[in-house]
């Protein structure tokens, strides 16, 4: 967020070590992308102390950039029923598997950004039986990870009690999940470890066990590719196995400028923050992705997935706009953006 607005985590440090009085809203400034964390020397858990801080307030909702998502996390804790999960694919319910899809049905229905999202679940699947796993379909509830950034913390509670206590009622052993964001908060949030559950990041999978034969056909399909890491990924440096899953395709891969530790913030967090400050980050993004010249740009989180690509519509219908009565329009970012479950899947089905 520095990159586009004042927010200074330095400076917010040194107010607060200091008493100073500052913007009571300046700590939803922060996009809790872990940027800070990487690089501090002294390893300062910054994001911690600004989720500390959220707690004690809890954001105001009215303000939520998609205040449905927290609505319907909210109301999940009323019922005994997890998020929708029916997806393509064999399944194995008394399987040590269990696959997780996050809230994509959700995503469906009030995302319209141009994103079939249950896509992702159906392709997750395939591609797991593809490498001779057939998962049960793990039914939570949201693993929580907004409600947590936004300080909301009674009601992440009851989620992570729900979901501990239906995992281990299923008796899987092994949690596979396709999001980022559920990544990071069942691996970081939940005592799942401590259950004898390892959370697993579908790329690790793939990464080790895909084996695609005709790469070369791969190649000429796919063309040149990149990916975007999500700040998700960033706490557990999961970097690595998402680009061995892509390039084991026999696609060009070309690396961003910013990546790994250093990669960009799509600009949303804990769907809070959906403005101009937002919308400058993922044009930044953007622009450093069309500057690499790629067919295709790849990521693992639902969330980077739609609002990158919310904005990529947004151009492209300014662009058709200006062009009215032309015989062509350019397009601003002429690639397109895809999750790496559906990338991956279909490549397999040939498309």
């Amino acid at each position: 967020m520095r990159r586009v607005s004042k927010f200074n985590p330095r400076s917010f440090l040194y107010n607060f070590d200091t008493d100073t009085d500052t913007d009571e809203n300046e700590q939803w400034n922060c996009l809790i992308c872990d940027n800070c964390y990487a690089v501090c020397p002294q390893e300062v858990d910054f994001p911690a102390l600004i989720l500390s801080l959220r707690s004690e307030g809890g954001a105001n909702e009215d303000n939520l950039a998609h205040r449905v998502f927290s609505e319907i996390a909210t109301f999940m804790t009323f019922f005994d029923k997890g998020v929708p999960a029916d997806f393509k694919g064999e399944i194995d319910e008394n399987s040590e598997y269990g696959y997780f899809p996050g809230c994509l049905d959700y995503f469906d229905l009030f995302m319209d950004v141009g994103v079939n999202f249950h896509a992702i679940g159906d392709y997750a699947v395939k591609l797991l039986n593809k490498i001779g796993i057939t998962p049960g379909i793990a039914s939570l509830k949201c693993c929580g990870h907004d409600m947590l950034y936004q300080g909301n913390y009674k009601v992440f509670e009851q989620l992570t009690s729900y979901n501990t206590k239906k995992i281990k009622a299923t008796g899987i052993k092994k949690l596979v999940v396709s999001c980022a964001e559920c990544f990071f908060t069942f691996k970081k949030y939940y005592e799942l470890e401590a259950m004898g559950v390892e959370v697993i990041h579908i790329s690790q999978l793939l990464s080790d066990k895909m084996d695609f034969t005709d790469v070369e056909e791969a190649h000429n399909r796919a063309r040149t590719v990149t990916y975007h890491d999500p700040c998700a990924m960033k706490r557990f440096q999961l970097y690595e196995a998402p680009r061995d899953a892509i390039t084991k395709t026999g696609v060009r891969y070309v690396e961003l400028n910013h990546s790994k530790d250093n990669s960009l913030c799509c600009g949303v967090s804990g769907m809070m923050n959906c403005n101009d400050m937002s919308k400058a980050l993922r044009a930044f993004r953007l622009d450093e992705v069309k500057e690499k010249g790629v067919d295709v740009l790849i990521t693992t989180c639902p969330k980077c997935l739609s609002h990158l690509n919310c904005l990529k519509r947004e151009t492209e219908t300014e662009k058709e706009e200006e062009a009215e009565g032309e015989e062509e329009c350019g397009c601003e970012y002429n690639f397109e953006i895809v999750d790496l479950a559906v990338f991956l899947g279909r490549l397999l089905e040939g498309k």
